[in-house]
């Protein structure tokens, strides 16, 4: 028989059982709509949160008390440790040869649950917003732009004047159509000035990153005291100089916080890199759960296919008896069932595709996670789906194959 012959009489076969056929297809749709539409999102949501990650730049490192906590235990040692201090930033600055640029940044209270900040402007008042306190370069360091105005000084952090950029959000709220620069704020009743408003930069996973004040260091440590501790950042020159840079930034505080040999450092360094190899540890192990069960779908999907294949080679005996009779050979046969399962298959990978799409389209229009459609996983999709009508087709087209033609053609 031609291909074009067996393309015919499996289409018409699917015509005549329209509703045997949708329910084969109905596992494969499942299992490459869940992959298509998880891929999708893993991909997205990588790309995105890799994107503002390294905002800040892959040559800066950052200390802090903290770092990236991962258990219980981590968090229970970080309790126990002290805060970084003005000092600890300064002693960096001084014997930190390979860093670049050295600064501190210190973050409100309500960060650590235990006060709000609220800004008021006129009658306008916006509750709950994030305060940094930061030295004159520390936008600078962590790659932060100034669209209007300018960060706050040397000179400003030196005096602990009251001198504060809003975050773009922040400004237009409080200044609609009205150039914020030189105007007066009030944040938690103390009087600032406005020097320069951020750029903007939107959402990260439904946070906006708009609602943020910075004002100088000092001026943070008068007003909210000096409990909250310093994260410490530093940029180096050169990429390659990174890990010794680290260390020689680490003996600096092992040296000052009289750290024995035995004693873990008491603080944490973090880079970049670090982040962004946590998420991806992250989505891996959620997206191997997903592909997972997915792949469980896929396989019922082919039993399904299997299945109905062995009903279709009984119910079609004595067809595939006058088949024989007329001349058709074992072969073609076999290549007419293998070809109805993979184009059942590939089917309800086609009809997954589109759904998977449209599935991570609408979670990335009704919620902050972004998604990632690439030729890719379109394509393995269809492959896979592919393979699994190849696979559970084989053993009804050898079943059909060998059907004794006399006794097929007597067999009602």
């Amino acid at each position: 028989m031609r291909f074009l012959e067996i393309l015919t009489v499996v289409f018409a076969s699917f015509r005549a059982n329209k509703l045997r056929t949708f329910l084969t297809l109905l596992g494969v749709i499942i299992g490459v709509t869940t992959v298509i539409t998880v891929v999708s999102i893993v991909k997205g949501m990588n790309r995105y949160v890799v994107s503002t990650l390294t905002r800040s730049g892959s040559n800066t490192f950052r200390i802090d008390r903290f770092g990236l906590i991962t258990s219980r235990q981590e968090f229970e040692a970080a309790m126990k440790r002290k805060d970084l201090t003005m000092e600890d930033l300064e002693a960096v600055r001084q014997n930190c040869q390979l860093c670049e640029d050295t600064g501190g940044l210190m973050i409100s209270p309500s960060f650590m649950d235990e006060g709000e900040i609220d800004v008021t402007a006129g009658r306008q008042t916006i509750k709950d917003v994030r305060l940094y306190g930061g030295t004159a370069n520390f936008a600078d360091i962590i790659n932060r732009e100034i669209e209007n105005g300018r960060m706050v000084t040397e000179w400003e952090v030196d005096h602990s004047a009251n001198s504060v950029v809003l975050g773009s959000e922040i400004a237009d709220n409080l200044f609609p159509h009205v150039d914020p620069i030189g105007k007066t704020v009030s944040i938690n009743h103390h009087k600032f000035r406005v020097v320069g408003v951020f750029k903007k930069y939107g959402t990260f996973f439904g946070e906006s990153q708009d609602t943020r004040l910075a004002i100088p260091i000092t001026t943070f440590q008068k007003i909210f005291g000096k409990h909250s501790g310093v994260f410490i950042f530093a940029k180096i020159g050169d990429l390659a100089q990174m890990s010794r840079a680290q260390d020689q930034a680490r003996m600096v505080l092992r040296s000052r916080h009289h750290r024995r040999y035995q004693d873990d450092d008491g603080f944490a360094i973090m880079t970049t890199d670090n982040l962004v190899r946590l998420w991806q540890a992250f989505t891996a192990g959620a997206f191997a759960a997903m592909i997972g069960i997915a792949s469980i779908a896929l396989v019922v999907g082919g039993i399904v296919i299997m299945n109905i294949m062995l009903v279709s080679v009984v119910e079609r005996t004595s067809e595939i008896g006058l088949r024989k009779a007329m001349g058709a050979r074992n072969r073609d046969i076999r290549r007419q069932f293998l070809l109805e399962s993979v184009i059942l298959a590939v089917t309800g990978g086609i009809i997954g595709v589109l759904l998977g799409a449209g599935a991570a389209k609408l979670v990335s229009a009704l919620s902050p996670m972004p998604s990632s459609l690439e030729p890719g996983p379109v394509i393995a999709g269809l492959l896979l789906a592919s393979v699994v009508g190849l696979l559970s087709g084989m053993w009804p087209a050898v079943k059909a194959s060998r059907l004794d033609p006399i006794v097929a053609l007597t067999t009602e």
